[in-house]
């Protein structure tokens, strides 16, 4: 599939006829978020992106949607907003954004989040004035993000293209002709269009499906990374974990895929057992702002030692987001030779660039990792071996050099990864 990305990214510049576009919407809302009849959709989706929007709208209307409320996202009048609003303000959200999610958690919604690339959003705006309206936000809605964290609803994340972020990509031609080629690379790496059979989305989540089964019966007490780069890094993974990918359950045994694309398998590490270093492999975009090149230190789970070349001081905003946030909630596997890390580009978007690498999470844990965890509290989960965390940002670890070997219960050693490629 890699060469034939190649093959198609280079030759092909034609036009996105609306049929595609369609069909994409069908795709998010069928697959992704599982719409059910006579159910509310949300959609959180940027102005910019309007055009595609009205077309999702109109799918899922006709898919059978009881009705659609879009949030709609401006990162023009956000940085505004940031770089103008007294502190006060942005650390007192308006009380109706909290009633809003507690309607839409009321409601059962199914809840599509369209996003794309843009690291330079908030450039020039005080990285404490980000992290202030971040965490006061994320106080007012935990409520909502521990009800997706735990697959109360379904959920799906997912991109749209802009000029934006073609232009970030390097692809040249006119306007239209560099929003085109940008469509079709997702198309492609969504395995929607231009794939052989045996690479298409359903055979896809099959085997990831086959992945989860061969990692959960093995029940790994830890994990070791080790990389020319200098990562060495031990994980040790809680008593009953869970390993995830592809499609999962909501609490309702509403069947979806929460990222398309998705070409990782992940779990939850213990909180208090990563030791070691890890190095980043690719850049990090958090709150509009880009971090490059940083390296973790950990010990006993937490972070004791951090340095990044670029963005630094976001970097620490988010190790300092909550006192768990400077713990790991999520460990993923990614084989270096999946089709979004032969493609050879950097996207400058966690949901592509997570996909093309290993990668690991700083805050909250997904509670569905772990067996038998519906109903219990923040604090059980803990006690269980699963952090909990207002924040939970994922970054990216892989190489082609990377190496796991995972232990067992009775002591034996496991190759998981050995450069770059996955064993399971």
């Amino acid at each position: 599939m890699a060469k034939i990305l190649e093959n198609f990214l280079t030759v092909y510049i034609g036009g996105i006829m609306k049929e595609d576009l369609q069909q994409y919407a069908r795709l998010l809302l069928q697959e992704g978020v599982n719409l059910q009849q006579d159910q509310l959709l949300v959609i959180n989706g940027d102005v910019e992106n309007k055009d595609f929007v009205y077309i999702v709208v109109d799918e899922a209307y006709a898919l059978g949607a009881k009705d659609v409320h879009i949030n709609w996202r401006s990162t023009v009048t956000a940085k505004s907003r940031l770089s103008h609003v007294k502190d006060d303000v942005l650390a007192n959200p308006a009380p109706w954004i909290g009633d809003m999610y507690h309607h839409i958690l009321d409601s059962n919604a199914c809840i599509l989040s369209l996003i794309s690339a843009n690291p330079f959003a908030y450039e020039g705006v005080p990285s404490e004035k980000i992290a202030l309206a971040s965490r006061s936000m994320g106080k007012l809605t935990k409520f909502y993000h521990e009800a997706i964290m735990d697959s109360t609803l379904t959920w799906c994340v997912a991109s749209v293209a802009t000029l934006t972020w073609a232009d970030l990509l390097g692809y040249e031609g006119t306007e239209e002709e560099k929003i085109n080629r940008l469509w079709n690379t997702i198309f492609t790496l969504c395995r929607m269009k231009h794939v052989l059979e045996e690479e298409s989305f359903a055979n896809h989540l099959d085997r990831l499906a086959n992945r989860t089964k061969t990692l959960n019966d093995l029940q790994l007490v830890s994990l070791h990374y080790t990389c020319p780069n200098g990562t060495d890094l031990t994980l040790q993974m809680p008593e009953n974990h869970l390993w995830l990918g592809g499609k999962e359950a909501s609490k309702k045994g509403i069947i979806f895929d929460a990222n398309i694309p998705t070409e990782e398998v992940f779990s939850a590490p213990h909180h208090a057992g990563a030791n070691g270093i890890v190095y980043s492999t690719k850049p990090l975009i958090y709150d509009g702002n880009r971090i490059e090149d940083f390296h973790i230190t950990f010990k006993d789970g937490k972070v004791v030692d951090y340095d990044a070349k670029q963005g630094r001081e976001y970097l620490t905003n988010l190790i300092e987001t909550d006192e768990n946030s400077c713990y790991l909630g999520e460990v993923a596997l990614v084989d270096h030779y999946s089709p979004i890390s032969q493609s050879n580009m950097i996207f400058f978007e966690t949901l592509y660039d997570e996909n093309a690498s290993c990668h690991l999470a700083l805050g909250a844990a997904y509670p569905t990792c772990l067996a038998n965890s519906d109903g219990l509290t923040q604090e059980e989960l803990r006690k269980r071996g699963l952090n909990t965390s207002l924040a939970h940002t994922d970054f990216m670890i892989g190489h082609e050099k990377m190496n796991i070997m995972g232990t067992t219960k009775d002591g034996k050693e496991v190759p998981i990864m050995i450069e770059g490629r996955l064993q399971v």
